[in-house]
């Protein structure tokens, strides 16, 4: 926003984005806007998108009536992909954690599983829920649930292995990466927000994991 608006000559433009408040101040002889973010998602396919525009613009390489056409086909026709493709991914994405960790071929099954169903359930449960942190702790629920049955069939294997690389999926390892990237740039209030965040998140699974543990 703030290299959009010094290219057309608002050089004394003011910007202030939290993850849940966007407020841009145009000059001095216009009101503040402000907009409030209900929902929140990391979709790196429109940030990239959209920060080629606005180095376009910078570069005079496009016209602000084009750069506006763009980003509303960004908004609405750039689409996330489907719950299933998800899903699927996340449990490759489990698999790989358990190789990593050194897991046995006797977790492998339980491991794709747990992690492919532990996404679903946090994906499909926070469009439904309103409330945040819940879907989280739904899903690890039911990620320790499947490590748990799965030792019961097969006692040789490894619960904690099995959680630990299903639960990866669901952690907040961008949100930490952001949070992290924040305190070195200086923003000190988004580093805490976002840290805040993600503290909550991974005590979220952790609470559904031990819940699981503890009444198995």
């Amino acid at each position: 926003m703030s290299r959009i608006a010094s290219t057309l000559g608002y050089a004394s433009s003011n910007s202030f984005v939290t993850n849940t408040v966007i407020t841009f101040h145009l000059h001095k002889k216009t009101y503040p806007r402000v907009y409030r973010i209900k929902q929140r998602d990391t979709n790196l396919l429109k940030i990239s998108q959209t920060n080629t525009i606005s180095r376009k613009i910078a570069e005079h390489k496009i016209t602000l009536e084009e750069a506006k056409e763009a980003l509303e086909h960004i908004y609405n026709n750039t689409r996330d992909y489907n719950l299933l493709y998800k899903t699927l991914a996340s449990g490759v994405i489990a698999l790989s954690f358990l190789y990593l960790q050194g897991g046995s071929m006797v977790d492998l099954v339980a491991t794709i599983i747990a992690g492919a169903l532990g996404f679903f359930v946090t994906e499909s449960s926070s469009k439904i829920l309103d409330t945040q942190f819940i879907s989280e702790f739904c899903g690890s629920v039911v990620i320790a649930l499947c490590a748990v049955i799965s030792h019961y069939f097969f006692p040789e294997g490894s619960i904690a292995v099995i959680i630990i690389a299903a639960v990866m999926p669901i952690v907040p390892g961008v949100l930490i990466t952001n949070a992290i990237q924040d305190l070195f740039g200086g923003h000190m209030l988004m580093f805490a927000t976002k840290s805040l965040e993600a503290l909550a998140t991974s005590f979220a699974i952790g609470a559904g994991v031990a819940t699981v543990l503890i009444l198995s």
